[in-house]
């Protein structure tokens, strides 16, 4: 008897889920019966399946999102107590004081109010670990993590300067259709606003011409050109704002002649255009693997400028490399490329590509532990090799 209702204690969820189904599916199924004896006629049975689904759909989503909430929490706090003593200490004390029981806590909200706490006081890595985790966190609550889009769209710091907003810019294609408007308030251009966060408004504007609408966008995109203009942005910024929005309709309308365009510019003086071919190489990884990967390995030359080098580490960069990773043609230049953006002089390379070190790990358990233990062995940032060492870690047991 103790087993059983251990057993139900355990999968409370998912029974919930179970009973709630199957309650519908009899109805569904009782409404089938008196309609196959003729106690139904047609158009009742069919109100009665419509009024069935328009019921178990909002149910449905939201268990879905409790579940991802439930998990996130689950997960979150599994880390922290076996990464703090401290932090366990304190919760055994008020588990023993009986304090919990006064305790009023939302784990989401709190766990939301942490990250805002985060974006506004942390250290410049850890708000990039933020910005970079927004369209996730868009999944667990939209709303709440607006606010945060709300703090790193303002973000600036002494060295990195504006890098943080142009992250949190990239995130908004994520919620696109789900909110526009608040996507188009956070595409305005504010002072301080550096010509790489311009270039992700504009690859915003983009996915905004392709899915939402592209008369609203087009006539977006004359006002940012009117905009950057007026502000006094230089010629070859102004120059490469245009270019990109070309090059982007290219991309969509004719693959072919996006490649062709991107190996002729890849020479050009004008470092900001060759940022804007390595941000979107991506997008024809898929058709032309090879071509790809040597303007990849041509950008992430020691020669070539840290901010032309960046964007190959970029997360859906570094996913176009672990598509490629598989395949045995492409293998060696791909771990080639890879060791390389691990090794760059630049801190953001090295702990952007980190950002997906489990999956070159889940790809290729050797190569990813050889990078683990040269972290370990040889690099200088310590965030870079605590990460490294955690990694290892959980990768023994």
């Amino acid at each position: 008897m103790r087993n059983i209702k251990t057993w139900i204690r355990k999968r409370e969820n998912t029974l919930i889920e179970l009973i709630s189904i199957l309650s519908w599916i009899i109805i569904g199924a009782i409404a089938f019966f008196l309609y196959f004896y003729g106690q139904l006629d047609l158009l009742t049975l069919l109100q009665v399946i419509f009024s069935l689904i328009v019921a178990l759909l909002p149910l449905y989503l939201y268990l879905l999102k409790k579940r991802d909430q439930t998990m996130l929490i689950s997960f979150t706090s599994k880390y922290l107590l076996e990464k703090d003593e401290a932090k366990i200490d304190e919760l055994l004390g008020i588990l023993i004081a009986g304090k919990w029981k006064k305790l009023k806590i939302d784990p989401i909200e709190e766990f939301f109010n942490c990250l805002k706490k985060i974006s506004i006081k942390s250290d410049f890595e850890m708000r990039r670990r933020v910005a970079e985790a927004l369209p996730a966190l868009y999944k667990i609550d939209l709303e709440k993590s607006k606010e945060i889009v709300e703090i790193l769209r303002k973000d600036w710091d002494n060295r990195w300067k504006s890098d943080n907003r142009r992250r949190t810019v990239e995130s908004l294609s994520y919620i696109l259709k789900e909110d526009k408007e608040f996507v188009k308030e956070n595409l305005q251009i504010i002072d301080g606003d550096e010509i790489f966060t311009i270039i992700a408004v504009v690859e915003v504007l983009d996915m905004w011409r392709a899915k939402i609408n592209k008369k609203e966008a087009e006539n977006l995109f004359e006002n940012l050109m009117k905009e950057i203009r007026m502000r006094k942005y230089g010629n070859d910024e102004i120059t490469t704002i245009s270019e990109l929005w070309n090059l982007l309709h290219l991309i969509r309308s004719n693959p072919f002649q996006a490649i062709d365009k991107f190996e002729k510019l890849k020479d050009t003086s004008n470092i900001y255009i060759q940022i804007c071919i390595v941000r979107n190489l991506k997008y024809l990884c898929k058709k032309f693997p090879e071509r790809i990967l040597n303007l990849m390995e041509y950008f992430i030359q020691k020669d070539k400028h840290k901010n032309v080098r960046r964007p190959i580490a970029k997360e859906d960069s570094v996913e176009c490399l672990l598509s490629l990773l598989h395949d045995k043609r492409f293998s060696r230049k791909v771990k080639e490329i890879i060791w390389k953006l691990i090794n760059d002089e630049d801190d953001i390379i090295r702990l952007a590509t980190f950002d997906k070190m489990e999956k070159i790990i889940d790809i290729d358990d050797t190569f990813g532990k050889k990078i683990l233990e040269h972290i370990i062995g040889r690099n200088h940032h310590p965030k870079l090799v605590e990460r490294a060492k955690n990694l290892l870690e959980r990768e023994k047991k």
